[in-house]
């Protein structure tokens, strides 16, 4: 990684079902701007999956979403939501079920991924490792 860590970028998406393909090509279009497109579907994976439960489980008016190069080579998706009582947690689902997987997926496919709760909203986070000439 260089010296010059690019700013984290930010976008504010209101809480409706566009907000899903919304953030995904947010989080593409600035992962393709620091050239980073060894994590770019991953990425887009995570980023699906975290607004997609923001948008089903909460009542929040906007999500907030993330992205940042950290410095230990990866780079961390965020989403922010005004529901910090609702915690998300893996779940098992059957062979038949049509949900339930989405964490499974983000913990499939990063480095390591979390939750932290502030009195007035959450932050789910999720670090895809980069490769180290990116």
């Amino acid at each position: 990684m260089t010296s010059s860590t690019p700013l984290p970028q930010v976008r504010v998406l209101p809480r409706q079902t566009n907000a899903v393909p919304d953030a995904r090509h947010f989080v593409a279009d600035v992962l393709k701007d620091w050239g980073l497109l060894g994590v770019l579907d991953d990425a887009a994976t995570v980023v699906t999956e975290l607004v997609t439960n923001a948008v089903q489980h909460t009542q929040t008016l906007t999500v907030r979403v993330i992205v940042r190069r950290m410095p230990s080579d990866a780079v961390r998706v965020i989403v922010i939501d005004k529901h910090p009582d609702l915690w998300p947690a893996l779940q098992s689902a059957g062979p038949l079920a049509s949900g339930g997987r989405g964490l499974a997926l983000v913990d499939a496919v990063t480095k390591s991924w979390g939750c932290t709760r502030l009195p007035w909203e959450k932050y789910v986070w999720a670090d895809l490792e980069v490769a180290k000439d990116a």
